[in-house]
């Protein structure tokens, strides 16, 4: 028998509850109710994150963007891997501080259609990026992606149940292959970026990135590969 984490350690929220639009974060009440919520049990370890990251870039708690609540936190098996906190992830920038395909702008936007097309569920799901730190540029330099590598070796060790790591875009994976992750328990997927360059840069990349999301939406209708993994304790 598939053995379920406990109750109180599951997302609060189910996708059928979550606003019907791709840019729900334009909304400022949306917003500030999922920060009242990124100390909940599930994701709690990975603000603990944020906030140890930012503090060694000398940047105050939030300003590297927290987990989107809504999603699956630790308990997810499948990652989506990015290059940097956009404008609109950012607070410095007067975005939402949280990783969410609910941000106002097309990259969150494309990646919101997919799920419902493909029948996703957001509670076995992850968004970050391989530079979680707000970089200097636009992208993040190969510098940064150097220094952020053994970041992205924290964030897994906080996702035990973990199956499918997705590299969004070119700087995703090179951040990947930066921090040196050799796992035989991981299925590692590349698609194109889902913003506009990203999409519009290459013909086909559209096609590309949709299929990556229905391999993904597929691969996660079968029981979990790590059901029992005991989970990491948020730090009370």
């Amino acid at each position: 028998m598939t053995s379920m984490p406990p109750t109180d350690l599951r997302p609060s929220r189910h996708r059928s509850e979550r606003p019907p639009m791709g840019q729900a974060h334009a909304a400022p009440a949306i917003v500030a109710a999922k920060h009242a919520r990124v100390r909940e049990p599930h994701v709690a370890p990975l603000s603990e994150l944020a906030d140890k990251i930012a503090a060694a870039k000398g940047l105050p708690a939030g300003a590297v963007p927290y987990p989107d609540p809504d999603f699956g936190g630790i308990h997810a098996r499948a990652l989506f891997l990015l290059d940097n906190p956009g404008p609109r992830a950012t607070i410095g920038t007067g975005g939402s501080g949280l990783l969410s395909i609910d941000n106002n702008d097309p990259s969150a936007a494309r990646a919101h259609a997919a799920y419902p097309q493909f029948h996703l569920d957001c509670s076995l799901c992850l968004h970050w990026n391989v530079c979680p730190f707000p970089t200097t540029l636009d992208q993040s330099s190969t510098t940064e992606r150097t220094r952020a590598a053994r970041h992205t070796t924290e964030l897994l060790r906080l996702l035990p149940r973990l199956e499918l790591v997705v590299l969004l875009g070119r700087a995703a994976e090179d951040g990947w292959r930066r921090a040196a992750v050799h796992r035989d328990d991981l299925t590692v997927l590349t698609a194109p970026h889902p913003s506009n360059r990203g999409i519009n840069s290459v013909p086909g990349n559209q096609e590309r990135f949709l299929a990556t999301m229905k391999r993904v939406a597929n691969d996660l209708s079968y029981p979990p590969q790590h059901p029992d993994k005991p989970i990491p304790a948020p730090r009370m």
